[in-house]
């Protein structure tokens, strides 16, 4: 039973532990964090604080991924409280005055919540639920009178998030000649701190560490077609598929590894491909099956499905298959080629795998390729900690492709039509698609070649910006 606590500007990691000591202390959570937790039934997740500018958001189905799962999520006073508003008919626990005001309707623009801050998490900006909190307090207190209250309050929601301060606050009412109700309500502040979202970040802590109540579980909707194929891609990318030298590796890294390294991976993945095809309606319509029967099965599905090699056009030939293969393939073979080629990975086939344990032996064997893969981000990160201007991004397209051609055996001259029948057949879209993938793993399977130490590989890949 494991607490995750997701926090930065609003509280800092330090009073997370003084309040839950045993605590697993995360910075503000960001797109594919949730889903690399391996969090289940018993554990707990508070969101409090969440980027969302200079990163991507954490979706809300990172979250119900989680509650199907059987993990209590719970959200309160920043990127917590919008996502629990939005998600609390799902599941989601809202806790503090900020989620009840997005949930009723009471506040709901995202940047009231907003603030700029430090990698570290210092506040460099004020929210506006803060300032609107404290202005309210103020009127409340006889400060101020609900007018100027509210005006204040416009201004400060007329401030871009990142500007929004005190100081700035101030500057502004004194134009809008709002000086002096704006001192009365700073002066007033000064005496009576109030930081809203800090307030109920606190109550979360507190009630996380009293127990949250019994939550009845993700609900009816987790039986039901939830998910789309971007979680399967989310849960392939996120969540660790091997550990190798005591780092995680995901899934999907391992998947790339062996589609662009495995000799063997072209046969297993078009047996995969023509077993779901001819067990499409089976519970077991994945399993590979190696048998005449089976490619004879998958022709029949796609003939009664109206696909065969006489009905395509020539363009439609020429865009899967060789000049060779359109003249010299018998028409079985041809449109076999086609549904493999044209069946690349793609979370909304279930042929698709998202973890090792529904990988069957598509694979190959896991241990070696998760070594490769770690050894291959040990070696990127190496070459950028030399020089961060220079990392995979720089490599060069066509060193890249040569690498691929050579290691895929194909001939130096082959042509566009060869080379992206042969990545079709390890399952991407194109060579094109391939040359991108394979950036994470070029400096590696370079230096592997080579044999040379790991700093003359830096050395090598800081040669020029397209290394």
């Amino acid at each position: 039973m494991t607490v995750h606590v997701f926090s930065g500007p609003t509280v800092p990691a330090a009073r997370v532990h003084e309040v839950l000591p045993d605590a697993v202390t995360h910075p503000p959570v960001r797109h594919g964090d949730l889903m690399r937790l391996g969090a289940g039934p018993g554990d707990t997740v508070l969101i409090i604080d969440g980027l969302w500018h200079q990163s991507a958001p954490v979706r809300h189905k990172e979250i119900l991924a989680l509650l199907a799962d059987g993990a209590t999520v719970a959200g309160a006073a920043s990127m917590g409280a919008l996502r629990a508003a939005e998600l609390a008919p799902y599941g989601m626990v809202g806790i503090g005055r900020i989620f009840e005001d997005f949930r009723s309707g009471a506040l709901d623009a995202d940047d009231e919540v907003a603030v700029l801050h430090t990698d570290d998490g210092l506040p460099l900006s004020e929210a506006l639920v803060n300032l609107r909190a404290a202005l309210t307090r103020a009127a409340a207190d006889g400060q101020l009178d609900d007018a100027e209250a509210q005006r204040l309050v416009d201004l400060a929601r007329s401030l871009p998030y990142t500007s929004r301060s005190w100081t700035a606050l101030g500057r502004f009412a004194a134009g809008e000649g709002l000086g002096a109700a704006f001192s009365r309500a700073d002066a007033w502040r000064r005496t009576h701190p109030c930081n809203a979202k800090r307030e109920d970040a606190e109550q979360a802590l507190a009630l996380v560490a009293a127990g949250l109540p019994a939550v009845p579980g993700a609900g009816a909707w987790a039986g039901e077609p939830w998910q789309t194929s971007f979680v399967r891609y989310w849960q392939a990318a996120f969540r660790t598929g091997a550990v190798a030298c005591g780092q995680p590796v995901s899934f999907l890294a391992l998947l790339h590894h062996q589609q662009l390294y495995d000799p063997g991976f072209p046969d297993r993945w078009r047996r995969r491909v023509l077993a779901a095809l001819a067990h499409e309606a089976d519970d077991d319509a994945c399993r590979p099956v190696r048998s005449p029967a089976v490619e004879r099965s998958a022709l029949r599905s796609a003939a009664a499905a109206g696909v065969e090699v006489a009905s395509m056009s020539g363009d439609q030939l020429a865009h899967w298959l060789t000049e060779e293969e359109v003249g010299q393939l018998a028409p079985e073979e041809a449109l076999v080629r086609v549904i493999v080629r044209s069946a690349r990975l793609d979370g909304a086939w279930t042929v698709w795998p998202a973890a090792v344990a529904e990988a069957g032996d598509l694979l190959g064997s896991v241990p070696p390729a998760a070594e490769a893969v770690a050894a291959a981000f040990a070696v990127n990160t190496e070459v950028e900690a030399a020089d961060p201007h220079h990392t995979t991004a720089h490599l060069s397209i066509e060193r890249i492709a040569a690498h691929l051609t050579q290691r895929w055996g194909l001939p130096e001259e082959y042509g566009r039509a060869g080379l992206d029948a042969a990545a079709r057949d390890r399952a991407f879209r194109d060579f094109a698609g391939a040359v991108e993938v394979a950036r994470a793993f070029y400096l590696s399977a370079r230096a592997a070649a080579a044999t040379p130490s790991a700093s003359l590989v830096a050395s090598g890949a800081r040669q020029s910006p397209r290394t």
